[in-house]
């Protein structure tokens, strides 16, 4: 889901720690199993340029 909206111009965020807020988002959803994540949608008001990446030999330690 995450990759599709990207692709549409969406933004997306995963959200791991939803714990607080876990009690209003059952409510909310009206769930009564138990929620591990969330993820929120909607659109950009801005595009920051790509923050420069290292390369993959400056991170990576290859071992025989």
């Amino acid at each position: 889901m995450l990759l599709a909206a990207t692709e549409k111009g969406i933004g997306s965020l995963w959200i791991c720690d939803i714990y607080f807020a876990y009690e209003e988002l059952c409510e909310w959803l009206n769930a009564e199993g138990e929620l591990l994540a969330a993820a929120a949608f909607g659109y950009p008001e801005e595009a920051p340029k790509a923050r420069p990446r290292k390369r993959l030999d400056e991170v990576v330690e290859w071992r025989e």
